[in-house]
């Protein structure tokens, strides 16, 4: 079973996660639109103190108490704050999160709070839906978000892969960024 939360969290997040946690140096680290919680789960486990934010909690609450016997002290890093990221107000201040990983959800105008969220040396990491079905529609466009982000970003990383009709020009992207000072 313990293997299991190593397995479930993204293979993305598994390569760069001690990057993201070493970087954070004791603060709190977002995962914005966790869904489950997999991937927060994962850097809880090296260490991190995770808030899990979300719309809907009901999967992350089901996932965490699923695995709470073994989670044992690593649940006490997991935070789970409601919070509509469609509709609400961006919460967080200038330079008080130590990264943020967003997995499989995209908003491109949360590139700038992200950036004036984070704090200097701090890791994004982000890594869109892949390409099944119609997921291109909701893809940005090749070297948009490498656009957002160079101002205020390193990037460490930074692969796009084509998907959907050529014309569309849509891409897949995993990405890590380190916040410039």
């Amino acid at each position: 079973m313990k293997d299991e939360i190593f397995r479930d969290a993204s293979p993305f997040v598994r390569k760069c996660a001690a990057k993201v946690v070493a970087a954070g140096v004791g603060r709190e680290i977002l995962d914005v639109a966790c869904g489950s919680g997999r991937n927060a789960i994962f850097l809880a486990r090296l260490g991190a103190t995770m808030v899990c934010i979300d719309k809907n909690l009901t999967s992350f609450d089901a996932n965490l108490q699923r695995r709470r016997s073994i989670l044992t002290n690593h649940a006490t890093r997991l935070l789970a704050r409601k919070h509509d990221l469609l509709n609400d107000p961006w919460p967080f201040g200038p330079g008080s999160v130590g990264g943020i990983i967003n997995v499989h959800f995209l908003m491109t105008t949360l590139m700038s709070v992200f950036a004036m969220s984070l704090t200097p040396g701090a890791y994004l990491l982000l890594e869109t839906v892949h390409g099944h079905g119609a997921n291109y529609l909701e893809l940005p466009r090749a070297g948009e978000l490498r656009a957002l982000l160079e101002s205020a970003f390193e990037l460490a990383i930074y692969e796009e892969r084509p998907i959907g009709p050529h014309e569309r020009e849509a891409v897949a992207v995993k990405l890590l960024a380190r916040r410039k000072a």
